[in-house]
This record gives structure tokens, sequence and C-alpha cells, in this order.
């Protein structure tokens, strides 16, 4: 990043932390390439390092008002960034895979060999939900179960399209295509 680009950065960031609103075009504009090339390096899928900078800039803006003045932008912002990532490793490690396996599905139609069928789908249907990140599993089910979601709005049809890439994608992966 340029020094010229660095300081109207750095006076975007105060006039924000002033609460002129008007600065966030600039600070946005000048950030977001910094703090993708950064996450990208960190995170292996591009939709977890576009999801971490998304989430860093969320932060950055909400606590705009603690910038130190006499701070860097470019430092603080990075900084938000890999704890964001940081976060996300730590909640994606937390996440015990579903035995769909184990599940134990009372026959229904009385006919053994169409319950087989179904219970094999079932399974294979929660082992690959189960391979999913927590927060696509919350989507999903947030989605399916008709819950009031924690994002709301455009974000949520986002992080449900997202997911539902994810979905489609393990379950090429696993089972071929569908």
């Amino acid at each position: 990043m340029e020094e010229t680009d660095r300081r109207a950065l750095n006076a975007a960031m105060r006039q924000l932390a002033d609460g002129d609103r008007s600065a966030f075009p600039v600070v946005f504009e000048t950030l977001w390439p910094v703090l993708m090339g950064f996450v990208k390096r960190l995170l292996r899928d591009p939709h977890d390092a576009e999801d971490a900078a998304q989430s860093a800039l969320t932060k950055l803006f909400a606590n705009a008002s603690r910038f130190d003045p006499g701070g860097d932008a470019v430092a603080w912002a990075v900084a938000i960034a890999a704890n964001e990532c940081r976060a996300l490793r730590r909640r994606r490690g937390r996440a015990a895979p579903i035995d769909g396996d184990a599940l134990q599905i009372p026959s229904k139609s009385g006919q053994p060999e169409k319950d087989l069928i179904e219970r094999d789908l079932l399974s294979a249907a929660i082992a690959t939900i189960g391979g999913l990140r927590p927060a696509d599993i919350e989507t999903l089910h947030a989605a399916w179960s008709g819950e009031r979601p924690t994002a709301t709005g455009v974000v949520f049809r986002k992080l449900l399209q997202r997911a539902k890439e994810r979905l489609r994608a393990a379950w090429r992966s696993r089972h071929g295509a569908a």
C-alpha cells in the first residue's frame, strides 16, 4: 500500500472514529482488498476467507470509536482480521462430526428394503451435513426449522446461499452428482 493511501486511510479512520459516517466508503474500499489478501493467506477456503474479512470489517466499523487516532488503521484492521481467523478456526475445531450410522430410525413403511434405503439416505445426508462448518449447519437449521436466525435480511440470505453451495459440493464429493 502506498504511503499516500495509508495516510488517507488513517485520516478517514479518524473521521469514522469521530462519528463521521461519510468516511465509510474510503475505509471500506481501501481495507477490503488488504484484508482479503491477508485472510486468504491464513485460511484455505475462499468462502471462509470472505466470511472472516466481512466479520472483521463489521467489527471494525462497530468499534470505530475505539480507534487510536495516532495508530495505524491497517495494523488495527489486520489485528481484527487475525482474531476473526483464529475464532473461525476454533469454532471449526470444536465441531464434532455427526454419526449418521448411529441413528436408530423406526420402520415407517413395514417394508424392510424401503426402510433400509431410507435409513441409508438419511445417514448419508446427516454425515454430509455433519461435515459442514458449524456456521453453515446453524444457518441451514435456522432456514429449515423456521427458527429466528441470528443474521437477518440480505445477510442471512447470503449466508444461506453459501451454506447451500457448500452442502451441494460436500454431497457431490461424497456421493457423486446430485
